[in-house]
């Protein structure tokens, strides 16, 4: 993998005399900052990263890798123009509304947490019901269960009921037993099992348990949402286990799944709602994005830090920056120039200023950044709602 080892580019910034006397560890500080303020502007080839993502039916946010800096391209495998997805890369508000029923992306942040909305009409796994939450007599409550009731005040959109369950504290499990219509599936391995359910207060962790009888079962205990950010108290979360990855309990008979639990450890004193469940199978989109680190540690092969120093805030003249020898050129000429404001000598400055212009300028015609622009869209309805103008970040509008 190409890269230049921060030995070499130290030894490089010292070639000029005015730098050299620069604590060296200053140097590398200033060498962090000119990878922070370069990635703000441009993304380049070196830190993209290739994986897969599941998506499902009836399912619009997923996580992101942990790694991300920038979503970079998401598509299938599939031949043909009318057969591929063509994701339009959008705003959040614009990918909830659907206002055109596009394929629609979307970076979505709360709460600190970032995910990625996707919306597809071209998804052909299954959505198979398990229980639709609507009779309260197929529940059961035990441990700090006190109560179970049907509800059709809070409810998830599109269900018409849900299963209120009160929540007493006192032994910090809570045991919610629910008796599903029978249902046969010989492909289960290519599924995840779904439930969205109402917290009155954070659990320490959520198990699921899905199976044939109380004795044999699939089960994953669960501690965030299945977009990946935590749980989240007085609102709906979506949750899910995948029955490839997950703790086998006895012998389920995939003939026969009718037997579905809900355990909430460490639930605080409540009323908590289960909405509607289902068994899903995945469509695997290829996931392209831009890696967020930058460092190549000795010893590995590829980028594993974001930065030369770590959040132990040491730094190891071993390690090295990833990337072709142009953007390091650029990195070390940006940082020669942040070192040298302190210094009084404007000549070297100046030289060092008109280096850096060229290697950039040079560095973004060869590789020109493939991350998505936010496209949204403003619709006339007062003369024609037919008629829609896009509008692109440089203000640009055409009517489609």
């Amino acid at each position: 993998m190409a890269s230049t080892p921060l030995s070499t580019i130290l030894a490089r910034m010292d070639r000029w005399q005015v730098i050299s006397t620069i604590e060296e560890q200053y140097k590398v500080r200033d060498l962090d900052e000119a990878i922070r303020t370069l990635r703000r502007s441009s993304m380049f080839p070196w830190n993209l990263k290739k994986t897969t993502l599941r998506v499902f039916a009836d399912v619009l946010e997923y996580p992101v890798p942990s790694d991300q800096a920038e979503i970079a391209y998401l598509d299938n495998n599939k031949k043909g123009y009318a057969l591929k997805e063509r994701f339009r890369y959008t705003s959040l508000q614009q990918f909830y509304e659907d206002v055109d029923n596009r394929n629609d992306l979307a970076e979505i942040w709360d709460d600190n947490s970032k995910f990625i909305g996707v919306r597809s009409s071209l998804l052909n796994g299954s959505s198979v019901l398990i229980d639709s939450a609507n009779v309260a007599a197929d529940y059961v409550g035990t441990g700090d269960v006190t109560a179970i009731a049907r509800d059709t005040v809070i409810v998830k959109d599109g269900n018409a009921a849900s299963i209120r369950a009160t929540v007493v504290n006192s032994s910090n499990v809570a045991t919610i037993t629910v008796s599903p219509d029978s249902l046969s599936d010989s492909n289960y391995l290519k599924k995840y099992v779904f439930l969205d359910i109402f917290l009155d207060g954070v659990p320490t962790s959520i198990e699921l348990r899905y199976g044939s009888s109380a004795a044999n079962y699939f089960s994953k205990t669960i501690t965030a949402q299945f977009s990946g950010q935590a749980f989240v108290a007085d609102d709906w979360n979506k949750i899910a286990f995948d029955l490839n990855n997950c703790t086998t309990t006895g012998t389920p008979d995939t003939g026969a799944l009718d037997y579905f639990a809900i355990i909430l450890n460490s639930a605080p004193t409540g009323t908590y709602y289960i909405s509607a469940s289902y068994l899903r199978e995945w469509t695997i989109l290829n996931y392209w994005y831009y890696t967020q680190n930058n460092i190549i540690l000795s010893g590995s092969t590829r980028p594993d830090q974001e930065y030369f120093f770590n959040s132990s805030n040491v730094y190891s003249t071993d390690s090295a920056l990833a990337g072709e020898s142009e953007w390091c050129d650029v990195v070390q000429y940006d940082a020669m120039l942040t070192s040298l404001g302190d210094k009084e000598n404007e000549s070297v400055f100046n030289k060092i200023a008109e280096k850096r212009a060229k290697a950039w300028s040079e560095l973004q015609e060869k590789y020109p950044p493939m991350t998505p622009v936010i496209i949204t869209q403003r619709y006339r309805f007062e003369s024609d709602p037919f008629e829609q103008v896009t509008t692109q970040p440089n203000g640009i509008s055409s009517t489609i």
